[in-house]
């Protein structure tokens, strides 16, 4: 359905409207510029980690935006190891030295990504399913605020996401089965209440 959004694979039947207008009617290449996305699969490059964010060598003017945005993720963290900071090369391709990311910390570099891109709508496809849930709902809480005036949709199967979220839309076989608020949903005590609850004895933190 996402691939679909984007305009990454052809629409068989039926219309994909933005502002009530067709997804095909408009030039492919301004219509990317529209999305930042965080698909489940994250590619790294062989770059520094400052080029792996901003796809450019030289531009140091947003040097603020993403110590921000790695503040937000955790990233920082990482990056405080480093010498070269965010001139550290990743992989090994290039450099022998470079660092190879674990998975969690790529899923960070994807999202710093997305945010630094800055695009009007907003799309995370289970980009933190290498995090444990806490750390999960504390990224999408801040994402959250850092996205306000955007169009943002979060794809997940767990739901420490979903609480903060306008609509919900809980989708089995291909179809929408319940959606609401948080609270609405709750109070169906439909698929997402069990879920929730479910869940919910997994990711409470020890006291």
């Amino acid at each position: 359905m996402i691939k679909l959004l984007l305009g990454l694979l052809p629409i068989s039947s039926g219309k994909i409207l933005l502002n009530g207008v067709p997804i095909t009617d408009f030039d492919k290449s301004e219509y990317f510029k529209m999305f930042s996305v965080v698909f489940q699969d994250i590619n790294v490059f062989a770059a520094s980690i400052f080029e792996n964010i901003t796809e450019d060598t030289n531009n140091q003017d947003n040097m603020d935006k993403i110590k921000l945005y790695s503040k937000v993720t955790g990233f920082d963290e990482l990056i405080e190891k480093f010498p070269l900071a965010y001139e550290t090369q990743l992989l090994k391709v290039l450099d022998d030295n470079g660092i190879v990311l674990s998975g969690g910390e790529a899923q960070k570099l994807a999202i710093i990504r997305a945010l630094y891109k800055n695009g009007n709508i907003v799309i995370l496809d289970e980009p933190t399913a290498a995090l444990d849930a806490l750390a999960e709902a504390k990224i999408y809480e801040q994402f959250n605020n850092l996205t306000k005036n955007k169009t943002s949709i979060f794809i997940s199967h767990r739901l420490t996401s979903t609480k903060f979220c306008d609509r919900i839309v809980l989708l089995e076989g291909g179809k929408i089965k319940e959606c609401g608020t948080h609270d609405e949903l709750i109070k169906l005590k439909g698929i997402y209440y069990r879920m929730f609850i479910e869940q919910g004895k997994y990711y409470k933190e020890k006291k």
